[in-house]
């Protein structure tokens, strides 16, 4: 018999929602490579690392208090969470998120994350409509990063980028998640979330340091393997990235790291796994002792002078690619198509959309709410398909398969 979150897992990695995220953008475009990472190889790295960082939480578990040490999660939990962190992300990252939320300000916003939730619990199928694929109390709070609904900010503060938050339709989904919890550590909890940030569950803080790490580092090697900075780019950034205190560094420092990237490909590979064991098997847990729960009192962090390294990595990516003019092009590029595909399907979606994809969604929700759902979905290569047979002369014939 499988345990419950054996199944998570299972359902998980067998639902479209995952499969369709070997064409959604991490970084660089889903079809401009073949050797860089999509959301789904990177889920599953996320996934691995987050098991590691268990396996070193495990390993240090005598240290740790009794109260958390019967709160740590199993294996199945924490892949189930990691293969799912993404499943919400629309097409085109986060231009594609911005794009969306703008397109339906007026009718909820739209957050990736809490796309993430709407899937795991309405959208996906399993046994019926609208009930998602019927994921454990447990795993909801693995993936809820940011526990306040999106009904309540002002959005007219938040035109450009969604408050990080989840989606008014899924607010008994929460309630229902945080149930097990006081009502004082609810408040606290709910209170935490400002839009930006959150304190999380365990569990979360878990996936959470995982998917840090995966940017942080596995980026990089996309970066230079790919030639898309200049030795001289990537020097500078990493010499910044590595001013700090290094006797928590044994044998790496940025001479050392730059040496290893800008070598053979042997090389780089292992100075990357060099650095994502520094960061594994540092790993520690913090005490908030103002929550009376353990699964809320203890998170997985990184001592200050890893957690500040790996803050710098984190923002590598954007310093060597993203905020290039051609990237920035592209990246608009994307969050144009979706906006138009938003705009032309919402003006007579049972028509315009398929429909078998029109009567899957979920019938509760508004015409706006399944609309958005459905452009959510999309990899890129589909919206940039159908943004062609809308809008390009003499592009598809009645006969293509959508």
């Amino acid at each position: 018999m499988r345990s419950p979150f054996q199944r998570d897992r299972a359902r998980i990695m067998h639902s479209a929602a995952f499969r369709r995220l070997q064409g959604k953008t991490q970084v660089m475009g889903a079809g401009e490579g073949d050797f860089h990472r999509t959301r789904l190889t990177h889920s599953i790295e996320v996934s691995q690392i987050g098991y590691g960082l268990l396996e070193a939480l495990n390993f240090k578990k005598a240290t740790f208090s009794k109260d958390v040490q019967d709160w740590l999660p199993a294996r199945d939990l924490i892949e189930a969470a990691c293969l799912a962190h993404d499943l919400g992300h629309p097409p085109f990252g986060h231009k594609g998120e911005q794009a969306l939320h703008r397109a339906m300000l007026c009718h909820g916003g739209f957050e990736g994350n809490g796309q993430t939730l709407r899937i795991l619990t309405k959208l996906e199928k399993y046994k019926a409509r609208g009930k998602g694929l019927y994921p454990t109390r447990r795993l909801v709070l693995a993936v809820l990063k940011y526990p306040r609904s999106m009904k309540s900010f002002n959005l007219a503060d938040y035109v450009k980028k969604p408050p990080k938050s989840y989606h008014e339709d899924e607010e008994s989904v929460v309630e229902w998640a945080l149930d097990g919890f006081s009502v004082a550590d609810q408040k606290q909890l709910v209170t935490s979330a400002d839009g930006k940030g959150a304190h999380h569950s365990l569990d979360c803080s878990i996936l959470e340091l995982a998917d840090d790490i995966a940017y942080g580092i596995h980026d990089i090697e996309d970066i230079v393997a790919r030639r898309l900075a200049t030795e001289r780019e990537v020097k500078e950034e990493i010499t910044k990235a590595f001013k700090i205190d290094g006797s928590c560094l044994p044998g790496l420092d940025a001479n050392v790291v730059c040496e290893g990237l800008l070598s053979d490909s042997f090389r780089r590979k292992q100075i990357i796994a060099e650095l994502v064991n520094l960061f594994i098997t540092n790993v520690t847990l913090t005490k908030h002792s103002s929550y009376d729960h353990p699964l809320l009192m203890f998170n997985a962090a990184l001592p200050e002078p890893h957690a500040r390294l790996l803050d710098a990595l984190k923002g590598l990516a954007y310093e060597l690619v993203i905020r290039k003019a051609k990237v920035q092009q592209l990246e608009r590029r994307g969050q144009m198509i979706v906006a138009r595909l938003f705009d032309t399907l919402i003006s007579d979606p049972e028509r315009l959309i398929p429909q078998s994809s029109w009567q899957d969604g979920c019938r509760e929700s508004s015409t706006e709410r399944r609309v958005c759902d459905y452009v959510a979905g999309m990899t890129d290569s589909y919206a940039e398909r159908l943004y062609k047979r809308l809008f390009h002369p003499g592009f598809g014939s009645s006969g293509d398969e959508l």
